[in-house]
């Protein structure tokens, strides 16, 4: 967390407001883990979470989400509240997280993507088919309807060094995810099939990078200090579905999650943390109580429940995780 630039306006008067009328924080996590190779840069280790947990112990009142949002509700927000989310449902989140959470007695909310239990999700398997593969770049192409991702002008040959071509690599899997991204869930599985024939790689076994399954999400929510909501089914960019695709990714993922565990789901978090109008519009429709974004805010009563503010944590010590804080006003 630090100070905004002066240019990126909004978010600078966000940061004056916080320092003046105060709020609540609700902090982002995704992964809690030991990863040499975190590429999309989402990795917490296990110690420095354990440094940002100590220091939320200590300085501030660590809540549920859920209870956060009521006291938003009712404006009897306690002072210092801190809420911790996990976006995913990665299944470090059980065996490295929970634990730490345990010891600390601190509340947390993880939201699921049905979709992918049990399962690598589309980004991480990208990037080990990518990464892994010697296969020759410039020979993949993916096409879907009009869209077209060529390949060429990243091409290598086997002469290059090895730095040189995971370099490369690198820069050939983020042109592909973010074309990847913008499709949705059935084009971009018919290509994701095109690049498993072409990457020539064996399936996995054990899968290293995945969600959590049936029985794991079960162990994570037993004693309640862990709540679980839903992230939609398949993790979509929404604002490039169209108003039914949203619809069903947004009904489909809490019906699972309901079916699942045999009760209500009251919180939902958007994908890529984008919350336009129409997908606020159908996230209530749906009868989720409260929605989580991505915007840099601290919340307080008058805050839109449903464009809920998080601040997203990268893997820093404690020093430089109170310095986030204290920058923020939150200690």
């Amino acid at each position: 967390m630090r100070i905004p630039g002066v240019k990126t306006g909004k978010q600078f008067s966000h940061w004056v407001r916080a320092r003046r009328l105060g709020g609540a924080l609700i902090l982002g996590y995704h992964r809690v883990a030991l990863d040499t190779n975190d590429v999309h840069e989402i990795c917490v280790t296990p110690s420095h979470f354990a440094e940002h947990l100590e220091i939320l112990r200590k300085y501030t009142q660590p809540i549920s989400l859920s209870r956060l949002v009521n006291h938003l509700a009712k404006d009897t927000l306690p002072a210092g509240s801190v809420a911790v989310t996990f976006d995913d449902g990665y299944a470090d989140n059980l065996y490295h997280a929970r634990p730490l959470l345990e010891k600390y007695e601190i509340p947390a909310t993880v939201f699921i993507c049905t979709g992918y239990l049990g399962r690598e999700f589309w980004w991480d398997e990208l990037e080990r088919l990518v990464m892994s593969s010697e296969a020759n770049l410039s020979t993949l192409q993916a096409q879907m309807g009009t869209k077209l991702f060529q390949s060429n002008q990243l091409s290598m040959n086997h002469e290059q060094n090895r730095a040189k071509s995971k370099f490369i690599r690198k820069k050939f899997f983020r042109a592909l995810y973010h074309f990847l991204l913008s499709l949705d869930f059935e084009e971009r599985e018919t290509l994701i099939d095109i690049i498993r024939n072409w990457a020539c790689l064996p399936p996995q076994k054990p899968i290293t990078k995945r969600a959590m399954d049936h029985a794991e999400l079960l162990q994570m929510s037993k004693g309640g200090l862990i709540e679980l909501g839903s992230h939609t089914r398949n993790h979509p960019m929404l604002p490039g579905l169209s108003l039914e695709r949203q619809r069903q990714e947004i009904f489909l993922g809490k019906q699972d999650l309901e079916e699942l565990f045999d009760g209500p789901v009251l919180g939902f978090s958007y994908p890529n943390g984008i919350p336009t109008k129409e997908a606020q519009r159908i996230v209530r429709e749906a009868g989720f109580a409260y929605a989580c974004g991505s915007l840099h805010d601290r919340v307080r009563p008058g805050s839109d429940l449903y464009a809920l503010a998080r601040f997203w944590q990268q893997d820093v010590d404690g020093d430089k995780f109170m310095r986030g804080l204290r920058l923020w006003g939150a200690i």
